[in-house]
């Protein structure tokens, strides 16, 4: 299942899920589903600014695995909105909420359909987000015999993204 189908099947869940969508862990967000008639809490740069700090913030609470286990969820609960993200292989689920939804049983439907769907899911992002310059400098480190895993750390992209562009390339 790709991310677009993903997001909007968990949109589905809840008629109190405002939003879904698939995250790299960069905070770029390339998937996103979002119900009918519902306005946007942030616009523009605030919300580039929101997924960079959730897609953050959720990469440095991993490095408290060995003592509190995996990570499930980071939510945010605000007077008009909650935000929640949720790892997703090595993705973010990042969801918008109404305030009045009760947060324990919002993510337990979501934990519940993730681990049902995750061996079908395919996060990856298309190739066509990727802006030309950057594809050329993954080229030009590719061929330089540079490892896809540097490639990927270099260019602030998921490994496996690299390896679908390379694919796509050759």
């Amino acid at each position: 299942m790709k991310a677009e189908q993903f997001s909007k099947n968990v949109l589905d869940l809840d008629p109190l899920i405002r939003s879904a969508g698939i995250m790299e862990k960069s905070g770029h967000l390339y998937a996103r589903s979002q119900r009918e008639g519902i306005e946007e809490r942030l616009k523009g740069r605030s919300s580039d600014i929101s997924y960079a700090q959730s897609a953050y913030i959720v990469d440095l609470r991993k490095m408290f695995t060995p003592e509190l286990g995996n990570l499930k969820t980071v939510a945010y609960m605000y007077d008009k909105v909650i935000l929640a993200n949720f790892p997703v292989k090595d993705h973010l689920l990042v969801i918008s909420a109404e305030a009045v939804a009760k947060i324990d049983d919002l993510c337990g439907k979501i934990l519940k359909y993730v681990i049902a769907v995750e061996n079908e899911l395919s996060l990856y992002p298309p190739g066509n987000i990727v802006n030309p310059e950057k594809k050329e400098m993954l080229w030009n480190l590719y061929h330089s015999g540079i490892s896809e895993e540097l490639i990927a750390e270099q260019l602030d992209l998921d490994v496996n993204t690299v390896k679908m562009l390379i694919a796509e390339n050759k």
